[in-house]
This record gives structure tokens, sequence and C-alpha cells, in this order.
């Protein structure tokens, strides 16, 4: 019975002294969730950052230049003290001030081009994200 119990404190002290699961850093990545055209002609664009890491990351800034359709639209800046969990997304606002104009009508293709930056780890994570956003039914001025 002592063996035992002695056997199980052992396993116990040694349980207590493990570290956990491994941290392992993966690339993050910025998509456009949403795109709004400005009364005063800016874009307002709503950024989903992605953690693919397995622990949560503090996030600072994601700078990125961005093309529609394949011509240049500038250069975005997002600023953000934000914790995204692990395998987790969240969004961040951007504006971006004397881009072409924007197909009302119809869907275009974005690119992407930049860095995340976080704070906790410090880390830089280079990017390149091509999609397609579609203008929303009913919201005038608004792709996704």
């Amino acid at each position: 019975m002592k063996l035992r119990i002695a056997a199980t404190l052992a396993f116990a002290a040694l349980a207590a002294c493990s570290s956990g699961p491994p941290k392992r850093v993966h690339p993050s990545t910025a998509s456009i969730q949403q795109l709004a055209l400005q009364p005063d002609g800016s874009w307002r664009i709503e950024l989903r950052v992605q953690n693919y890491s397995t622990f949560p990351m503090r996030y600072g800034t994601v700078e990125a230049t961005m093309e529609i359709d394949g011509n240049k639209a500038g250069t975005l800046t997002a600023h953000a003290d934000l914790e995204i969990l692990a395998n987790s997304g969240d969004v961040i606002e951007a504006r971006l001030s004397g881009g072409p104009p924007l197909p009302a009508d119809r869907d275009f293709e974005y690119q992407l081009e930049g860095t995340i930056r976080t704070s906790d780890p410090v880390e830089s994570f280079p990017f390149k994200r091509t999609s397609r956003l579609s203008p929303v039914p009913g919201v005038a001025d608004t792709w996704r």
C-alpha cells in the first residue's frame, strides 16, 4: 500500500513539473473582411488577422500594399494592441485615402502584401494574400 501511495505521489510530482504542450509559432496572415467607401472618398477596411500559432499572441501593426484588379491602390497601416487566441482570428480596422474608383456592380480581385508585427512574442511575419470581394446586396459602396 505504501508503495502504491509513493508511486502515485511521484507521478503527481512529475505531472506538475511538465510545461504543457509545446508552443509552435506559425506565420500569421491578414485578409480583407469588408471594404466600405466613406463619404469623404476614403476606404474603411476591416482586416481579419489570423493567428495560426498554438498559443495566444499580441498583435501590434499590419502594414501592406494593396492592389485592386492588378492596379496599385495604396498602402494601408493598421495599429492594434490586440491579443488573438491560438488558431483563431480577429478584426482590426485600417483606412486608405485616395484609392482608385471601385466597381460598384461587380466583384473584383484584391491583393495585400506586407508585414504583420506582434509584440508578445516579438515577431514579424511577411504575408501575401490574394482573394476577391463582392458587393454587399442592399448596402451601397460596401464589399465583402
